[in-house]
């Protein structure tokens, strides 16, 4: 007796083969399913209750109870949609495709259940198809489910266009099982997953070839294959993370409950009154009672193999150390591709690139398609035409941003001290002949003593200026920004503002450069800038190399106008040998040496995981990524701008953003001043915060960020029987928008969500919720516009209650006349945050990433 093949590492191509093409083969599965006659059949054996006709998990579930079999058809549909939904990080909104999708059912049940899923369905049967359609419309479920006749062997999408591609007993009859997988990962997202369950190919020890192929071409299976084989294959058309789960004893089970209802029917029912043709039934138990002793032999496995689509990332050069092969979500492929990235692989997703990369833009041009996003392990992005990427759906991240700011300050604070003691210009100069006499050595300045000019104050410049006040309190920092920080920051830091360049040159004893290149700072450090320094100031550059006009440093160099120049970074860079400031005098040159040690450049390289998973863990995209980050900045800037007014309470209250299934918010442990983006949580510490967010969200589905405070003002009018009254203009923005609500205790019983809602729902275009002797909310379609309507707000509430404490007669608006400001409050270029957000973001966004 021939017995059945052994599983193979390699992939052997139609393994049983009843048709020469895929069309006859498709033929076939048609007549196997989609007649009048075969649908009857199915609902009557198989469907018990249910139109899921799909074999069952049987787990706690009673054979004997009335509707098991649809049970636990069910409860095997919704296992697999939690394995594949939970490789993907439970992400919603979620996209999946539903391969070989029968009836549809599983489709409509997983998108009933859960709100924020939406599935395609592909199948080859119309009459199926039509069913399925009938009974989306009939749910409900029209534009959440979509169904398409077709194999899934050539699937009418586009590539990358789910977060997760499913299948529930149909990939039996797939013509070509490699062609199958492939087609899978191809409409599957960078990050996605895959899960599906059907009958495989047994390897028991008694099983014959012939027993294989007679169920093979009897049963349109033309390329049947063992789990170990099919986990091999799906390998081989680029599948990660590939397992098999063993579920043989279920279908073991749900053979035998089928054998049981078709003896029963045949027993029972007279011929006549058969709904189904007697002949067909009687084959069906014949074949069923074979099935369970087959099962027992090893002639069939079944269960569930699922795995992840990889990010495919490629490094310019290859890093210090390996990237993981995996992140929490993420399977990630990781290859050293080189300098030439207009080579990449067409299935590139991740491009990995140092500062010494430049990416043009007809560079950028030649990139793949499939490219979504480029790291840049640097501070700055100059070095990559970030509008050109934009233009092409390519996000462009910075990597361990917080990892480098720390590093690089270190770093400047050294050459500060360096620079200033006159080190540098000492290193190789011999002593003179008097020996080691050091007291003649009077050249250089004590940091504590000296004056610091700062040009920029982003995260390197604040973290840098920290630091020296750290170890020099009584140093001097000047600051030339674009934008002047308020009186807060400036004090909390012990910073002097310098408007005006050439005098910030004129004054300080040297000039660290930290800004970002940009069109206005380029030459930023022109002649006249330097030609203002002293002759015993110097200059260091951590920025970019545009920012100094190289001739005019040279020139000055040559001409001893400056006493040095420390230059991490140059422009060209690489400088080109016997550049002129090789051979300049008192110029020192470091190779961008500002984050050059093991331990920073192996940081770099695990903080890659994290953009990595935000960009494709949840089978999202880089544009996913780039809106999480902007909320989770907005969020923390809220936090940040409201410490600042001096508004916040300790730990309480709450800022939120709509993300996903849920928000972004507060975490609820920390001061409001030392709220970072990466610091906000899906749901808070803090109960309350939880449930009246929620009531808002679930009352005004147009709402997208949410505020709670208790505002001194504000909670004051909050306890006055008159309630909010709008004196101003200010207070425009609130007229007919501010609901009310009686404060039941301290928010943390669920019951009360219900009656928030109410609430907010009472007054149409509601804006604002006053809770009476409590608080606060403001909301709004943005976080820029839930924070401003907060802000003017309190400041309503404060003429308000100002006006109450005067004594004196107070004229109210005419109604028109508020009603004509409210209008106008709301135009496109007056709505609230549209004017002053960007200002906002720009005063605290450096502080909170």
């Amino acid at each position: 007796m021939a017995t059945a093949p052994a599983p193979a590492d390699g992939y052997k191509t139609e393994v049983y083969k009843k048709h020469d093409d895929r069309e006859s083969h498709e033929s076939g599965v048609l007549q196997q399913y989609d007649t009048k006659e075969k649908l009857e059949f199915y609902a009557e054996v198989m469907g018990d209750g249910t139109d899921n006709i799909h074999f069952g998990k049987w787990d706690n579930i009673d054979l004997d109870e009335p509707g098991a079999y649809g049970k636990a058809s069910d409860q095997m549909t919704d296992y697999m949609f939690k394995l594949v939904w939970e490789m993907v990080g439970s992400k919603t909104p979620l996209s999946y495709v539903d391969l070989g999708s029968g009836t549809g059912a599983a489709a409509r049940r997983i998108c009933k259940d859960n709100e924020g899923v939406a599935a395609s369905c592909l199948n080859l049967c119309p009459e199926q198809n039509a069913t399925n359609a009938k009974l989306v419309t009939e749910m409900g479920l029209d534009g959440r489910v979509s169904v398409s006749t077709g194999t899934y062997e050539k699937c009418p999408y586009e590539d990358n266009s789910f977060d997760v591609a499913f299948s529930q007993d149909a990939f039996v009859h797939a013509f070509s099982k490699l062609t199958t997988y492939q087609e899978a990962l191809r409409v599957v997202k960078p990050g996605g997953a895959f899960a599906w369950c059907d009958l495989m190919c047994g390897t028991g020890p008694g099983v014959s070839q012939e027993e294989l192929a007679t169920f093979a071409q009897t049963n349109m299976v033309n390329d049947w294959l063992s789990p170990e084989q099919n986990v091999s294959v799906m390998k081989e058309a680029g599948w990660s993370d590939v397992t098999f789960v063993n579920l043989t004893q279920d279908i073991k089970t749900s053979f035998a409950l089928m054998l049981k209802k078709v003896e029963k029917i045949l027993e029972s029912t007279p011929p006549e009154e058969l709904k189904v043709d007697v002949k067909l039934l009687t084959t069906y138990r014949d074949n069923l009672a074979r099935r369970v002793g087959q099962v027992d032999r090893g002639v069939f496995q079944w269960g569930v193999i699922h795995a992840r689509k990889p990010v495919n990332v490629a490094a310019t050069s290859e890093p210090p150390v390996s990237v993981p092969s995996s992140a929490k979500h993420l399977s990630i492929n990781s290859f050293v591709h080189g300098t030439d990235v207009s080579t990449l692989p067409d299935d590139t997703h991740a491009l990995l690139i140092t500062v010494a990369d430049k990416l043009p833009a007809d560079v950028i041009s030649k990139l793949p398609s499939t490219l979504k996003l480029i790291v840049t392990m640097s501070s700055g992005t100059d070095h990559v035409d970030v509008k050109a990427a934009e233009a092409r759906g390519i996000e462009v991240r910075r990597n361990g941003v917080d990892t480098i700011t720390e590093h690089v300050a270190d770093y400047g604070v050294a050459f500060t001290i360096l620079g200033l003691r006159d080190a540098m210009n000492q290193v190789g100069v011999p002593f003179p002949s008097s020996g080691w006499n050091l007291s003649w050595n009077t050249k250089g300045t004590d940091l504590n003593t000296a004056t610091v000019g700062i040009v920029g104050l982003g995260a390197i410049a604040t973290s840098m200026i920290t630091k020296i006040k750290a170890v020099a309190p009584k140093c001097t920092v000047l600051y030339n920004a674009r934008r002047r920080r308020t009186e807060d920051v400036e004090k909390r830091l012990g910073i002097q503002h310098e408007p005006s360049i050439v005098e910030l040159a004129k004054k300080c004893d040297i000039l660290v450069l930290l800004c970002p290149l940009t069109p206005e700072t380029e030459h930023l450090i022109s002649a006249d800038v330097i030609k203002a320094m002293r002759p015993s100031s110097g200059i260091l550059n951590l920025a970019r190399g545009k920012v100094i006009d190289t001739d005019a440093l040279t020139d000055a160099l040559n001409a001893g106008e400056i006493k040095y120049a420390i230059l991490d970074t140059t422009f060209p860079e690489p400088l080109p040998e016997g550049h002129a400031l090789w051979s300049c005098p008192r110029c020192h040159i470091l190779p961008h040496y500002a984050t050059n040690t093991e331990q920073v450049r192996a940081a770099l390289v695990h903080d890659l995981l994290p953009l990595l998973e935000e960009a494709f863990g949840a089978g999202g995209s880089a544009k996913d990524a780039a809106l999480e980050a902007e909320l989770r900045r907005d969020v923390a800037v809220a936090h940040r701008a409201t410490a600042a007014l001096g508004w916040d309470m300790l730990v309480w209250n709450h800022v939120s953003a709509r993300f996903g299934g849920g928000c972004l918010i507060t975490p609820g442990n920390m001061l409001w001043g030392q709220v970072r983006a990466s610091d906000l949580v899906i749901s808070s510490n803090n109960i309350t915060a939880d449930i009246i967010h929620a009531a808002v969200y679930a009352a005004r589905p147009d709402i997208g960020a949410i505020i709670h405070l208790h505002t001194p003002y504000a909670t004051a009018v909050s306890c006055l029987e008159m309630g909010f009254v709008p004196y101003t203009q200010d207070g425009a923005y609130f007229h007919g928008r501010v609901a009310t609500y009686e404060w039941d205790g301290v928010s943390d019983d669920a019951n009360e969500q219900p009656l928030l809602e109410a609430a907010v729902k009472s007054v149409p275009g509601c804006n604002t919720l006053l809770m009476h002797n409590h608080g606060f909310c403001c909301f709004g379609p943005t976080v820029a516009a839930a924070w401003v309507l907060a802000y003017y707000f309190e400041r309503c509430c404060e003429v308000q209650m100002k006006l109450l404490q005067s004594g004196a007669k107070v004229k109210t608006p005419k109604l028109d006349v508020m009603t004509k400001a409210a209008e106008t409050s709301y135009l496109p270029d007056f709505a609230p945050g549209v004017c002053e957000w960007k200002a906002i973001v720009e005063e605290y966004g450096a502080s909170v990433l």
